[in-house]
């Protein structure tokens, strides 16, 4: 009975071990099939990871390519213009940059010569309708264009046309990276028609400044050189026998002629700063002696008009100062001679005086002063006051302007305070440098008083009106003298006769006074040649001196002056050389 229990119970165990099996062996193939299952999904999940970074590294390949590429092309561009060399090598890089089959760049602008460029595919590039954004697809997605914009206004455009259309997750990398190129290019181009324009800017600057100076040359000479015919008839018919209406009538003249010669000054003056010809000639003066010229310039006219005129000199000012002295006495007398001109009673009174290393010049007046309204712009061209038909005061309202700006050429300072019908005042500073003195007063003296009747002069000079007012001149000194219509006649003339000094015009027909001067300078000439011209430009001033001029009258010259220079450039004559 023992036996049988014990065979029942081992049956039974036999078959829980048989039935765990079974269900082990279940459970072991069903995880198998599982882990079957997850290794193929695990393998599934590997190709697509692998293709995934195959694809993020191709992405990564074509944004290092083009950031490169835009990073060579913006620098080249920054140096070089958007020729059609570098932009048809640079549609030529972009090509490697991704599956592309074809680029075309147009644009509307002037600035390639051609309206199209292309690399790549010979193929057909369709429009596309201007949408309001930098770029656009077409409907496959397999067409790009962005648009070269200058603001809002789209001037140009890329076309790309891929083999394929790029994967949608390559699509906002592509258009931020072709439009970077876009705008690099637009840029470009930008930059070069701004230095196109700017270069055509210049070029019609040096156009205008080059007519500017020919005409104040052209100008110059024909306005003075009648002028020095009239102002030069007048002075020389003053020391004639004439009745006192002749003498009221001449005086006339002379008075209109310098009158004319003072706004031919100003009119050139301006002209010549406003083309940037205006030069100063820096030299030693004597204060004490400008001061003097400018009292006795004025003491006369003042004292006709019932005025009284006073000049105060501090005694700080220096003996001798280095600068533009004519300048500086053009200054004083269109201040003084402004004063004069608003001043019916009462005086007006010229201070100088010398403060950290500035020569100050203060003019007042009791004059008819200024209005509140009229002083701001007082010192522009062409302002008076009064510039209605009706005013009382004639001019052309260029002096105080012309001061304005000859001060400023000289680094100096000018201000004014004025009172209506109580009087005005004007003070000029102007920084000088001390000069040392030299014995040059010696050798002046000198010059200005040896006789000069022994000279033998040629003037060459093509106007008649002109020789006769000079050969009048040189009577008065019993010059010998002898005339040349012009540069090759002198030539001619210097073959055969001796002289001590050549007065040369410097216009004149066939062969110039400058080209005549640089032929006897070359010939190994050394005697004094004197310019007698009308221009005073500091070009002409130079040509004059470049030449192998010694000196320059400047038409129209007075008696005075011809005088001065002749003895001048005779004095020593024998030890002269050039």
């Amino acid at each position: 009975m023992d036996s049988e229990k014990t065979i029942e119970l081992l049956k039974k165990k036999i078959q829980r071990e048989t039935k765990i099996r079974k269900a082990a062996e279940s459970l072991l193939e069903e995880k198998s099939t599982e882990l079957y299952f997850a290794k193929l999904l695990v393998e599934d999940s590997l190709v697509v990871a692998k293709k995934q970074a195959e694809q993020d590294e191709q992405l990564l390949i074509f944004i290092n390519k083009l950031e490169s590429t835009l990073s060579h092309y913006n620098s080249q561009l920054l140096q070089v213009p958007p020729s059609e060399q570098v932009i048809q090598q640079l549609l030529e890089d972009l090509m490697d940059t991704a599956s592309i089959k074809a680029i075309r760049l147009s644009s509307s602008l002037d600035i390639l010569e051609n309206e199209h460029l292309q690399s790549g595919e010979a193929t057909t590039f369709d429009e596309f309708p201007t949408p309001k954004n930098n770029f656009q697809w077409n409907q496959d997605k397999t067409e790009l264009v962005v648009y070269l914009q200058f603001g809002p206004k789209k001037v140009g455009r890329l076309h790309f046309i891929f083999r394929t259309s790029p994967q949608e997750s390559w699509h906002r990398v592509i258009e931020k990276q072709y439009c970077l190129i876009a705008d690099m290019i637009s840029a470009s181009f930008q930059r070069q028609l701004l230095l196109n324009k700017t270069i055509k800017e210049k070029i019609r600057a040096e156009h205008s400044e080059k007519s500017t100076r020919d005409f104040v040359a052209m100008i110059n000479h024909e306005l003075r050189t009648p002028l020095n015919g009239l102002l030069g008839a007048a002075e020389l018919m003053e020391d004639t026998s004439i009745t006192s209406y002749q003498k009221k009538l001449l005086m006339s003249v002379h008075q209109a002629g310098e009158m004319l010669r003072v706004i031919i000054n100003d009119l050139l003056d301006i002209s010549k700063m406003n083309a940037g010809m205006l030069e100063l000639k820096l030299a030693t003066f004597s204060p004490q002696t400008l001061i003097d010229t400018i009292e006795q310039i004025f003491i006369e006219k003042i004292k006709a008009k019932g005025l009284t005129f006073s000049c105060e000199n501090d005694q700080s000012i220096p003996t001798t100062l280095l600068g533009d002295a004519d300048r500086i006495k053009q200054i004083l007398i269109n201040l003084i001679g402004n004063s004069v001109k608003f001043t019916n009673q009462g005086s007006i009174h010229l201070h100088t005086s010398w403060q950290d290393t500035s020569l100050i010049f203060i003019i007042s007046d009791t004059g008819c002063g200024i209005p509140q309204n009229k002083q701001a712009s007082l010192f522009e061209p062409f302002t008076q006051v009064d510039n209605s038909s009706q005013r009382k005061f004639e001019g052309t309202g260029l002096g105080l302007s012309i001061c304005k700006q000859l001060i400023e050429l000289m680094n100096g300072e000018v201000s004014f305070v004025s009172t209506l019908d109580k009087g005005t005042e004007f003070t000029v500073k102007l920084p000088l440098e001390l000069a040392v003195e030299n014995n040059q007063s010696v050798i002046e003296v000198n010059r200005n008083t040896h006789s000069i009747n022994h000279l033998r002069i040629l003037a060459v000079e093509d106007i008649k009106t002109n020789q006769v007012i000079l050969g009048m001149m040189l009577d008065k000194f019993s010059i010998n003298y002898q005339f040349a219509d012009n540069g090759e006649l002198a030539l001619e003339v210097l073959k055969n006769n001796e002289f001590d000094i050549i007065l040369m015009d410097c216009r004149m027909p066939i062969l110039d006074g400058f080209q005549t001067t640089k032929y006897l300078r070359k010939q190994g000439y050394t005697k004094p040649i004197i310019a007698l011209t009308a221009g005073t430009t500091s070009t002409e001033v130079a040509e004059c001196v470049e030449s192998g001029m010694n000196d320059i009258l400047h038409k129209p010259y007075k008696l005075k002056e011809l005088e001065a220079a002749l003895k001048k450039w005779s004095y020593g004559l024998q030890h002269y050389d050039i």
